[in-house]
């Protein structure tokens, strides 16, 4: 028995029999912790909690040290914490219903008994427990410790002693005689350096250093300056605290293009954009010489670092560089920023004296604080660069110079930073292929993917040998060794690519947790990688042409939350949850039976973005979370960090893959370099460099340019150009890569002296101004005749300029009505070319510069330069003309180049009369064919060729002709709904980010009301959310708001339940997708996708913002969303838009952040995956939003599933009205109603009193048209518009009557009478103006609707006939005609049916859609003098 025996506690929720003594502390939550003993019982008692709530319940943990053995790390309990001491037994308190006393067993936990417990509730708060002491050993001697965390989450809030903080836990209570000593003796003991555990698991990190290559190599310039702007924080503030901290290892890899940048800059002080204006004459207290826009761009630019630079405090880990930080805020102040290059001009610039204090505090601050200091070694230290920190503007031109000449000279220092490292064998340096290709592309012999573009080349292993064999021998050089270890560029990966890795000597690479688990094993398994025991270790790989190298495989989860979850969190909570979750992958060995010590788990990662691109920028650049993470790590007694070369050097039977997968660590698919139509025209340019090039290296093997030439094609086959092409990826400025890859791809051509291919010519003019602007719309008759007036209206380039030898393109009309476009050449043809073309081509719509896929940029048979992506040449078919000038044209789509020279293909023809030729070419082509749609732009160019010389006679106009088509769109609206208003926080617990962009509120991303509308072309959603700013200057005109609308067609086998990345959410099952459509107000992330090919497509969807009305207006093409728009039913939803989130959606974690909202959860702690909706609204016209949204399961991997809104029944409505045509005594009207109705018109004098003026018609139809006569001269009029049955729908249009009389009868021109081989006669004219046609033949007549052309189609008897047409104008002016004619044919005689005519009685859309094939007519005479009538005005007076 104890000498110290106090009376048994009774374990009944009283402390009336715990003395003063046994009570330890009580800490700022009002929770007391108590401990006490007798010779039976350990007891603790824990007041203060509600164990059985779930909001401010807890789980109670005890951990007790009794032998000295045990462990050193708690049972995984949503994470698994380190305790100062090991333990060998452990209590668990989780509920009322839950208490366990656990032992270590040497490899796990494992439960002995079930304490007695008193749970404390809500009325007694006081938990109480006894443990028998035979339970936990009978021990003499004894170390614990006590917490409490958040139910069902690992977060700690309160810990015993009070020493510990929350995230480390340091000290611990003990007890040395148990038997003789009472609760006064407790002491508090802080632990002692742990030793490494004999089955620690091994732990390599691998950190990835790389840039694209910015130089121009023809130019010797950098034209990115972001190697030097990182050269001297993040590449140096890595290894320099890692050396702090010998016994942790890491990996580095230099990526050879990296390092010879940063070794360039150095030996030969290249200058960039940024440093060629600082080195600039600078007279004193002007501009440096350089333009006004270089200054606004230098301005703009020179903000483009970490947010910690202009929020210092003094009590910040570099507080002593506050006045220059001070400086720098009120500069960011003063300016703005979120520009774009549209806008760069917007901002004012700064006073010369306030531009040289900002070009200094951008040079300075491209220094690491700690590195001036000479932290990381005393002979960097630069005492000047100290100075220059410390003040507050007010710097010199010479301060200038001496920032930048002294990164120049420190930048020689990083190389040797890691060399150094290396050599004491804490580093372990690896290598990429030179200029960081994506290896698996250059080994494959093309391919076609989602874009369905085929990208025809070759495999390149050569490509791939020089990459490698360069960068090796450039390692070599500069740091003395080959490397064994390599990143392949991007982590891609592919049995191909093995073989010649393995040559140079590599013997082990990494890749993603996606690779292995595409991999198949021995037995042609696919690898599960959810089992710890394969993710963390290392495979042999064998390629499939040979070679054989080891491979490690990144854990994702805990390498993506390095990168982007710790930078929002303190550095000790940071690596508190790291080290958690690395012991949890032990623990997961551990009672698998396994052997840590003999596993290696890798961490991978970029060595710079993250420190400066996600939260740890606001945090000291992720400084303090470098420090403590390589602090913890090497003191950690669990964990080993080593890296993957000294792993393999022991001697370890490696599992086998037999076939690894292909991909890379994005997605485990190459779909960010390859797949979209931008990507795929990137790679075919590529191709047709690398052919030029091979080419001409075999007719001139000795060019002195053929090096530089290669060396531009390997740059240019650099993975970066395009990361950055199609909608994947977007940095916001894509432009700056585009041309910067085209930098490369001219200099292969520029070293060799070839021509520029007329995508890399400065071609993109602006178009031609045309003789006669567009006026209108046009319609004229298509029969090669320029008749009066027909073409007035549309625009007229004349031509000539240039003569064409034998055909002279004398001029050319363009214009449109609301489905076609109408094309007129007029050619001067002096016969002496047999074999001639007269072709049109058309640019791709909206094209606004020269990347688009599948576009040629020369004309078919010379070869010549059109100066914009063509995609359709309209050519005449001479072969198929007629006697009467009728034709078909042929249209073909460009393909761009395949092979060695561009490819038109897919020729489809026109109907008969789709062109025809008399005096003139005339085309009439329809929208569609052209891919055109209103507000659509195209440019045009007219080419006459001579086919049998293969040269093009005349092209015209020089520059391009361009047609812009107008808003001819009449709107149907479909919906007009509510959306419950205020609701735009989700499930109703979300709160804003704290940065000060989102003044806006949630009422940002709150939907109030939505319009549906539909056009014959597009559909239109209009949104008015609750506040719309443009505080980012995004060129859609918002900022705050993502919207993605997800369409259900109805059933079908494609429909999709994932919603785009970045949402978190699911549609419910019975809501698939067949289509959605995404937008913000960044054009480069306004995209569709389709659900049963997964194309990604910008086509056909225009975004914009109204801020103004607080609208945001989609108006998506028809070709995109579906034809079907009313039925279908919409998923819409809101949230907030991250330039650089997944998706571009803002995230929701649990708390807020800078940049994340909070109130909703933080990833999954098993799989790193996030499962709270970042959806911020859903429109509803029925359901509950908050339950909708709030119903996701972090737990048990549930994503929310969301549902939308079927369309109601469409409504009547009135649109689309217009006055056609007015004259001095009537009006015609047209309009259009969403259902059949009759015809109702009443008007009357805005001016005289006087009764209605009414016309109706009863027939039941959608197309209205009525003519309101006996109007006066120039009086105002008012009309309103009915319907039957809806009083209450009224549509009103107002006109004015000219006062001049029209006396003047219109002309009937061009009568044509045809009759095809189906029997049917057509007869045909024109008008000089809109008329009312009627057709006359015996006594029966036919009406024709009010236009220029006219058209009836007659079934008529073989014989003579005789009809007379009238065509009447809105003035009541009439003009007359009779014309004679025969129809011959095979079918019934006039004679034989007695006869002599009849008009046929069906409806004259069906006869025509029946003329599938119009053929030559049979017989056609004409009993007139002109075969082609023109009738004169004064004949029918």
């Amino acid at each position: 028995m104890p000498v110290y025996s106090s009376l048994a506690n009774t374990i009944d929720g009283s402390s009336d029999e715990w003395s003063t003594d046994s009570m330890l502390a009580t800490d700022s939550n009002g929770i007391s912790f108590s401990v006490d003993w007798d010779f039976e019982n350990l007891y603790f008692a824990w007041d203060g909690t509600d164990l059985a709530s779930t909001n401010d319940g807890a789980d109670i943990f005890f951990y007790l040290n009794t032998s000295g053995d045990g462990s050193v790390t708690s049972k995984s309990w949503n994470g698994i914490k380190t305790l100062p001491f090991s333990a060998d037994y452990g209590i668990i308190v989780e509920d009322s219903s839950y208490a366990r006393v656990i032992t270590h067993t040497g490899t796990q936990w494992q439960d002995v008994s079930e304490p007695e417990m008193h749970a404390g509730w809500s009325e007694n708060k006081l938990t109480e427990l006894s443990v028998p002491l035979s339970d936990i050993g009978n021990p003499e001697h004894l170390d614990f410790i006590a917490w409490g965390q958040w139910q069902d989450a690992g977060n700690i809030w309160a810990t015993f002693p009070m020493n510990n903080s929350f995230s480390q836990f340091t000290h611990f209570y003990s007890i040395d005689n148990l038997l003789n000593q009472t609760p006064q003796d407790i002491e508090i003991r802080e632990r002692a350096s742990f030793a490494k555990v004999e089955d620690a698991l091994n732990l390599a990190i691998i950190f990835h250093q790389h840039q694209p290559y910015y130089k121009n190599k023809l130019t010797d310039m950098y034209e990115m300056p972001w190697v030097r702007v990182h050269a001297m924080t993040e590449y140096v503030d890595s290894p320099g605290i890692l050396e702090r901290y010998p016994d942790t290892k890491v990996t580095y890899n230099l990526v050879p293009s990296l390092m010879e940048q940063l070794l360039d800059y150095h030996r030969e002080e290249t200058l960039d954009v940024h440093t060629d204006i600082a080195k600039r004459p600078w007279p004193e207290g002007d501009y440096p010489n350089a333009t006004e826009r270089e200054l606004h761009v230098m301005q703009f630019q020179s903000f483009w670092n970490s947010g910690w630079i202009y929020n210092v405090s003094i009590d910040d880990p570099n507080g002593w560089v506050k006045p220059s930080s001070d400086m720098y805020s009120y500069l960011y102040d003063k300016t703005l920023h979120n520009l774009k290059p549209a806008t760069i001009m917007d901002d004012e610039l700064l006073p010369p004296n306030e531009f040289l204090d900002l070009q200094v505090l951008w040079y300075l601050y491209q220094f690491s604080p700690d590195y001036v200091l000479g932290e990381y070694d005393a002979n960097h230290r630069d005492n000047r660069l100290i100075e220059l920190f410390q003040q507050n503007g007010n710097y010199t031109h010479d301060d200038l110079m001496y920032v930048v000449d002294a990164q120049h000279e420190h930048m020689g220092n990083v190389l040797p930073m890691y060399s150094q490292l290396a050599a004491t064998g804490q580093v372990e340096l690896t290598t990429t292929p030179y200029y960081h290709p994506i290896l698996p592309l250059l080994m494959m012999p093309g391919w076609q993917m989602e874009d369905g573009i085929r990208v025809s080349k070759q495999a390149w292993p050569d490509d791939v040998q020089n990459h490698l064999t360069t960068g090796m021998d450039l390692f070599e050089e500069e740091m003395g060794f080959r490397p064994v270890g390599m990143w392949p560029s991007e982590e891609a990966v592919s049995p191909a690519m093995v073989q010649p890795v393995s040559d140079v000597g590599i013997e082990w690479m990494v890749t993603d947790e996606e690779i292995l688990m595409k991999s198949t094993d021995l037995d042609g398994n696919n690898v599960d990688i959810s089992n710890a025991a394969n993710l963390a270790k290392p495979w042999l790989v064998t390629g499939e042409d040979g070679g054989e190298i080891a491979v490690v495989f990144r854990d994702r989860v805990i390498s993506d939350r390095v990168a982007w979850n710790y930078g929002s969190m303190a550095p000790e909570d940071a690596v508190t949850d790291f080290v958690s979750y690395i012991d949890d992958v032990r623990q997961q060995l551990l009672d698998a039976g396994q052997d840590p010590s003999e596993h290696l788990l890798t961490v991978s990662m970029d060595g710079e973005n993250w420190m400066f691109m996600s939260e740890f920028q606001h945090n000291d650049n992720g400084r303090p979370f470098v420090d403590e993470w390589f602090s913890r790590l090497e003191s950690h007694p669990t964990i080993v960090t080593t890296t993957p070369g000294e792993f393999l050097q022991e001697e370890r039977e490696l599992a086998r893959i037999e076939t690894i997968g292909t991909g890379s660590w994005v997605d485990g698919t190459l779909s960010t370099w390859a797949g979209e139509a931008e990507e795929s025209l990137g790679w075919q340019r590529l191709v047709e460099a690398r052919k030029s090039l091979v080419a001409f290296e075999t007719q001139n093997p000795e060019h002195p340019g053929l090096d530089a030439a290669w060396e531009s094609l390997y740059i240019a086959e650099g993975s970066d150009w395009f990361w950055w092409y199609g909608l994947d990826q977007d940095s916001g400025y894509d432009e700056n890569w585009d041309v910067l890859f085209k930098v490369h791809l001219s200099n292969i051509y520029r070293a060799i002296d070839l021509e520029l291919p007329p995508y890399l010519q400065d071609l993109w003019t602006n178009p031609s101004i045309p003789d006669s602007p567009y006026e209108g719309t046009v319609e004229p008759m298509i029969d090669g005749m320029a008749l009066e007036g027909e073409w007035d209206g549309a625009a007229r380039y004349d031509a000539d300029t240039v003569i064409g030898s034998g055909l002279d393109i004398e001029s050319f009309h363009i214009g449109y009505d609301s489905s076609s476009v109408y094309v007129r050449v007029d050619v001067e043809d002096d016969g002496s070319v047999e074999n001639k073309a007269v072709e049109i081509y058309f640019m791709q719509p909206n094209a606004v510069n020269f990347n688009e896929a599948e576009t040629n940029f020369r004309t078919y048979h010379g070869g010549e330069i059109l100066g914009f992506p063509a995609k359709n040449m309209v050519r005449f078919d001479f072969d198929e003309i007629r006697d009467d000038g009728r034709s078909k044209w042929i249209s073909y789509s460009a393909k761009g180049v395949i092979g060695s020279s561009e490819v038109w293909a897919s020729p489809t023809s026109s109907n008969l009369g789709g062109c025809a030729f008399s005096d003139v070419y005339e085309f009439e082509i329809p929208w569609s064919q052209l891919g055109l749609a209103p507000r659509y732009s195209t440019r045009i160019k007219v080419v006459v060729a001579d086919i049998d010389s293969s040269s093009d006679l005349e092209i015209a106009p020089p520059a391009p002709a361009e047609m812009v088509l107008p808003e001819l769109e009449e709107w149907i609206t479909l919906l007009e709904m509510q959306d419950n208003t205020d609701d735009g926080y989700g499930d109703g617990s979300l709160i804003l980010p704290s940065a000060s962009d989102f003044a806006g509120g949630m009422s940002l991303f709150d939907i109030q009301s939505l319009k549906i509308e539909q056009s014959d072309w597009n559909a239109r959603f209009t949104f008015e959310v609750g506040e719309l700013t443009n505080y980012w200057s995004l060129s859609n005109g918002f900022s705050h708001q993502i919207i993605q609308i997800y369409v259900d067609k109805g059933d079908s086998d494609y429909g999709r339940t994932d919603m785009l990345p970045g949402a978190n959410a699911e549609i419910a099952s019975d809501w698939a997708w067949e289509v959605v459509i995404s937008g913000t107000g960044e054009p480069g992330a306004v995209y569709s996708v389709t659900a049963d090919t997964g194309a990604t497509t910008a086509r056909g969807i225009e975004v914009e913002g109204d801020k103004e009305t607080n609208t945001i207006v989609f108006t998506i093409s028809k070709d995109v969303i579906g034809l079907d728009v009313a039925s279908y039913r919409y998923v819409i939803v809101s949230g907030s838009q991250d330039g650089f989130g997944t998706g571009k959606w803002r995230d929701v974690d649990e708390t807020a952040k800078t940049w994340a909202l909070g109130g909703g959860s933080d990833a999954s702690q098993d799989d790193g995956i996030e499962y709270d909706p970042n959806v911020l609204d859903l429109v509803l016209i029925e359901g509950d939003q908050e339950s909708i949204l709030s119903d996701y399961d972090v737990v048990n991997h549930r994503y929310a599933q969301l549902t939308g809104f079927e369309m109601p029944d469409i409504s009547q409505q009135i649109y689309a009205a217009s006055v056609l045509t007015v004259t001095d005594k009537s009006a015609i009207i047209k309009w259009s109603t969403t259902k059949e109705t009759t015809s109702e018109l009443s008007c009357s004098s805005v001016n005289q009193s006087g009764d209605l003026i009414e016309n109706s018609n009863q027939n039941l139809t959608i197309s209205h048209q009525l003519e309101i006569s006996g109007l006066s001269p120039g009086e105002d009029y008012t009309c309103q518009i009915g319907t039957t049955g809806d009083s209450e729908l009224v549509f009103e249009i107002q006109f004015s009557t000219i006062m001049q009389i029209d006396n003047t009868p219109p002309q009937i021109l061009n009568v044509r009478i045809t009759t095809e081989e189906n029997g049917f006669t057509t007869v045909s004219w024109f008008t000089n103006e809109d008329t009312f046609g009627k057709i006359m033949i015996n006594s029966e007549s036919v009406q024709t609707d009010f236009s220029k052309n006219h058209q009836v189609i007659l079934d008529l008897c073989v014989g003579s006939h005789s009809i007379t047409i009238e065509a009447t104008d809105p003035s009541a002016n009439k003009a007359t005609g009779s014309f004679d004619f025969t129809v011959q044919g095979e079918w019934e005689e006039c004679s034989q049916s007695g006869r002599s005519g009849t008009v046929n009685t069906q409806d004259e859309t069906s006869l025509l859609s029946s003329t599938t094939i119009q053929i030559a007519a049979l017989v056609i005479t004409l009993l007139v003098t002109l075969a082609l009538i023109r009738t004169r005005r004064d004949v029918f007076q």
